[in-house]
């Protein structure tokens, strides 16, 4: 089984998409989810938005900082962001994905956000899948 946190700033947009993605890919056994540094009050519509237009009918968590998730060795830790990296919680590989915020953007930026993120996710997930199979 394998554990993923996924952090960005402010866990309203980009961290929360990359959960719900790989949450649905991921097989069910796995640990899948996100935090932001200093997490806003509530999530980005726009980005509820864009998953709803891409058929995930997804219910978004309230924006979740370190102390709202499980305290675990997470195997990965995924940072996306353009910045300098903030501590993250403890994991055994740590990733930065150089992801800009689609925050107050047009629609369509959060399209292209959602379509990065999917090969991103995918790319990590096959990687997992590969490195599981080999050790």
């Amino acid at each position: 089984m394998a554990s993923i946190l996924f952090v960005c700033d402010h866990n309203d947009c980009r961290s929360q998409i990359a959960e719900a993605l790989c949450r649905k890919e991921a097989p069910i056994s796995w640990l899948v989810a996100s935090a932001g540094v200093e997490p806003t009050p509530q999530e980005d519509p726009r980005a509820v938005e864009v998953l709803r237009r891409h058929g995930m009918v997804v219910s978004f968590n309230k924006p979740k900082g370190f102390q709202d998730i499980p305290d675990v060795d997470w195997d990965f830790a995924v940072y996306l962001g353009t910045g300098q990296m903030p501590p993250l919680p403890e994991a055994g590989k740590v990733i930065q994905w150089p992801v800009e915020s689609a925050q107050d953007s047009p629609l369509q930026r959060y399209d292209e956000l959602f379509r990065d993120l999917t090969e991103r996710v995918a790319g990590l997930l096959r990687f997992i899948e590969e490195f599981s199979t080999a050790a």
